[in-house]
């Protein structure tokens, strides 16, 4: 199973993470990129195996225009 489709079958089980791929998809390109820099400024000195997960997921969700193909996998588009 690809990680997009990982991730969308998690976000049918915890709402929260579907509202987070929800924001991310109407974000603009600037906006994504400012949270990228946040995002990655605050997981800097993360180890956890929890910390490196949620970074993963932020990572992918946020790349190209992967919270909008989860979307789409999940029907909400």
């Amino acid at each position: 199973m690809g990680e997009l489709e990982y991730i969308a079958r998690n976000c049918r089980d915890d709402k929260r993470l579907l509202n987070i791929v929800e924001d991310i998809a109407k974000m603009t390109q600037e906006e994504k990129d400012e949270f990228a820099n946040k995002m990655r400024s605050y997981f800097m000195n993360k180890n956890t195996e929890e910390d490196r997960s949620a970074y993963r997921f932020f990572k992918v969700v946020l790349e190209n225009d992967n919270a909008r193909k989860i979307l789409e996998m999940l029907g909400d588009i």
